[in-house]
């Protein structure tokens, strides 16, 4: 079984947002969602829990980008990313602040929200991983008050999150958001 699998990993330690899968594997007969899994290498973690450096041969996906819109994205002011996110907001026919970006999404609901879009048809729309960096993913909140994500925007106006977004394609209010943008083809 999985819990076999994973005794023979001595050097990696998996952790979820819920419970210690190892720990309750065998304890549970039924295990519910697990929001998320991660495989950690203990290396690379003081007393195994907090990130202490990256491999040098790390995938550029790993990295912290340097660069949000041409400024340096670790040292973004509140205010320069609010310019950023209105830039990016008035800027766009469409604009989705996710987890992740359209082509690994990094929760469901963002994934919702893109799939969505694909539904539509809806290629071309500026996408922003809000996991990047923290001052972005708070002042986003502050633009919209809003507190959670995805946040969709159409035409410069937020149109909510993956639940909403859910509701309004259901009713049919989304396609005629679309359409009436000019975003579906005729």
């Amino acid at each position: 079984m999985i819990a076999n699998t994973f005794k023979c990993m001595k050097n990696l330690k998996l952790k979820t947002n819920q419970f210690n899968l190892l720990r309750n594997f065998g304890q549970q007969s039924q295990i519910g969602a697990i929001r998320s899994l991660a495989v950690y290498n203990k290396f690379y973690f003081s007393n195994n829990e907090q990130p202490t450096g990256v491999d040098e041969g790390s995938h550029d996906d790993f990295v912290s980008k340097k660069k949000v819109g041409g400024v340096d994205g670790n040292n973004l002011t509140d205010e320069q990313a609010l310019e950023m996110i209105n830039k990016w907001v008035s800027g766009n026919k469409v604009c989705l602040f996710m987890k992740g970006d359209p082509k690994e999404p990094r929760c469901g609901y963002s994934n919702f929200v893109v799939q969505t879009l694909k539904f539509y048809k809806i290629k071309d729309y500026k996408s922003v991983d809000v996991l990047k960096y923290e001052v972005i993913r708070k002042q986003v909140k502050v633009y919209s008050n809003w507190p959670t994500f995805p946040q969709l925007y159409v035409d410069g106006k937020l149109v909510g999150g993956a639940d909403i977004v859910q509701e309004m394609h259901k009713d049919g209010s989304l396609k005629e958001l679309f359409n009436k943008v000019g975003l579906l083809e005729q």
